[in-house]
């Protein structure tokens, strides 16, 4: 009698939505679901993260035990060894529990957890603009910043995982640009909370976030198109260094911010100034979905690697 289907399951935890899905093992999502983060943090954010599986498996009518093989993202370092994670401030309490212990009392041994940049980087390469890339780098910009690395067509993690933690990247003095570097550190000086900043800086009328910022400047605020300017210039520094450092194939661009035209466009016109061979960047074909997408297809890859994925239901 041949045994049931087997199944995966993926999510992509951010600081304030968990995104879950259950796919075949050729990586086809059967469910899916998005929540709100439990904003308690640690435990109570592995607990949930559990609890999602439990309500996709009923959705389609398995048990959760066929959801064989796990994947998820974490937005942080994860150490290539131990599994601890590190570098999470948007979720408070989990550089302190054991995520990858926890998840694997409840689902078996065959879990495991990654960085979130970096699954985004493998769903671009799966279903997203880089199908054809063994060298590419995932550069998330919005509210934080983060670097997933395509190496050789395998993920750098670097030693402690922290590879493409490009937050801290000291950025320099360059003085071309307008408004000189007062942080010397990337985020600080291209994340939402910068670009707000920057603009009330310079004298800009009251804005709350970056989405109002780019709404001014597609109504013609001059102010606003010259802080974009100066923020693609940052950014555009951090991918010439990149590819001084990586000759990568390609730089997708995503998160928030970095899927903007207003901003993706200016750092295209850039990039020629600062760089003296042709950099090939790319928006995001995935958008939001690309940390979950690369969950599920790196956890169906490791189911279709064992006998009981392609069993025939009874």
């Amino acid at each position: 009698m041949a045994r049931k289907f087997a199944y995966c399951f993926g999510a992509d935890l951010g600081g304030t939505k968990l995104a879950a899905a259950i796919a075949d093992a050729q990586g086809r999502i059967v469910a899916e679901l998005t929540e709100p983060t439990d904003p308690r943090g640690g435990a109570y954010v592995a607990e949930q993260i559990a609890g999602c599986a439990n309500k996709l498996a009923r959705t389609i009518d398995i048990e959760v035990a066929q959801a064989r093989h796990v994947m998820v993202g974490i937005p942080g370092a994860v150490h290539p060894r131990t599994g601890r994670v590190s570098q999470t401030p948007n979720i408070p309490g989990l550089e302190d529990f054991d995520v990858l212990g926890f998840l694997r009392d409840r689902f078996g041994p065959d879990v495991a957890i990654e960085n979130d940049v970096n699954l985004a980087m493998l769903g671009e390469q799966a279903l997203g603009c880089a199908g054809d890339c063994h060298n590419a780098a995932f550069l998330a910009l919005g509210t934080g910043t983060g670097l997933g690395l395509l190496i050789n067509n395998k993920l750098f993690r670097g030693a402690r995982g922290a590879a493409g933690e490009i937050s801290d990247l000291p950025i320099g003095h360059d003085p071309t640009v307008p408004i000189p570097s007062v942080t010397d550190s990337f985020e600080l000086e291209v994340g939402s909370v910068a670009i707000v900043e920057r603009y009330r800086r310079l004298g800009g009328t009251a804005v709350v976030t970056v989405r109002d910022i780019f709404r001014l400047c597609e109504e013609g605020d001059p102010l606003a198109a010259s802080v974009l300017d100066t923020t693609a210039r940052w950014v555009a520094l951090a991918v010439a260094t990149l590819q001084s450092l990586l000759d990568l194939e390609l730089i997708v661009f995503g998160g928030s911010i970095g899927v903007r035209p207003e901003l993706y466009d200016r750092v295209q016109r850039a990039l020629p100034t600062l760089f003296s061979r042709p950099i090939n960047i790319a928006p995001s074909r995935l958008g939001d979905r690309a940390g979950l997408i690369g969950a599920v297809c790196a956890a169906a890859q490791a189911l279709r690697q064992t006998p009981v994925a392609t069993a025939a239901r009874k």
